[in-house]
C-alpha cells in the first residue's frame, strides 16, 4: 500500500507540475480510494477509485478545485496534527519526543519543545494560507512547482535549523544525532495518530 500511496503522489507531483489538470484530478480521486483501501475498507477504496477518478474526468471544468487538493489538506492536516497536542491535557508532540531522548527534561526545555510545537504548527499554517492564496493567482504548474517546493524546502529549514540552535540553546544537555531524533520522531506521531484514533472511535460509540 505504501508502494501504491508513493506512486500515486509521484504521479500528482509529475502531473500537476506539468499542468495536466485533468490528470492531476484523476490521479487526486484514485489517491482518496488508497486512503480508503488503506483503512481496511478494500473494496470501497476501489470503488471510490473509479467512481471518483470518473467523476474527476467528465466533470473537469466545475471540479477545477480539486487538482490543487493534495498540498492543501497535508498542510492542513498536519497543522492540526500538532496544534491538537496543544489543547489542555495534552502532551505537545516536540516535547514527547524530548522526553524520549530526556527522560529528566527539564522545564526550561519543556517550555521550549512547547514554544517550538507551537511553531511547526504555524509553519503548516503559514503554508496552507499561502498555497490558498496563491491558488486564486498562479496557474497550476506554477503553482504546483512552488507550494510543493516550499513544503519542502520551509520545513527542511526549520528542522536542521532547529537543530542547530538546540546545541547551541542547551549546551549542557548531551543531544542525539539525526538517525536518533528521526526515529523517536516516527513513533512519537505514530502513537499520536493511534490514540486518537481509539478516542474517535470512543466517540462515535
Amino acid at each position: 500500500m505504501i508502494a501504491l500511496w508513493l506512486v500515486l503522489a509521484i504521479g500528482y507531483f509529475v502531473t500537476s507540475v506539468a499542468g495536466m489538470r485533468v490528470v492531476a484530478m484523476a490521479v487526486v480521486g484514485l489517491m482518496v480510494g488508497a486512503l480508503l483501501a488503506a483503512s481496511g475498507r478494500l473494496l470501497a477504496g476501489a470503488i471510490a477509485s473509479v467512481v471518483l477518478a470518473g467523476l474527476c474526468l467528465y466533470f473537469s471544468a466545475s471540479l477545477a478545485f480539486v487538482a490543487y487538493a493534495p498540498p492543501l489538506a497535508a498542510f492542513a492536516f498536519m497543522a492540526l496534527f500538532f496544534y491538537r497536542t496543544l489543547r489542555p491535557g495534552s502532551v505537545p508532540l516536540i516535547t514527547r519526543v524530548a522526553r524520549m531522548e530526556h527522560p529528566d527534561l527539564p522545564l526550561a526545555m519543556e517550555r521550549y519543545s512547547r514554544r517550538l510545537t507551537w511553531i511547526w504548527a504555524f509553519c503548516f499554517l503559514l503554508l496552507f494560507a499561502a498555497a490558498l492564496g496563491s491558488t486564486l493567482i498562479l496557474p497550476l504548474e506554477v503553482w504546483s512547482r512552488w507550494v510543493q517546493g516550499l513544503g519542502y524546502v520551509l520545513p527542511g529549514v526549520l528542522f536542521l535549523g532547529e537543530f542547530a540552535y538546540r546545541h547551541h540553546r542547551f549546551p549542557d544537555r548531551r543531544h542525539g544525532s539525526l538517525r536518533e531524533l528521526i526515529p523517536n520522531i516516527v513513533s512519537v506521531s505514530r502513537e499520536i495518530a493511534l490514540s486518537s484514533g481509539t478516542r474517535d472511535a470512543e466517540t462515535r460509540r
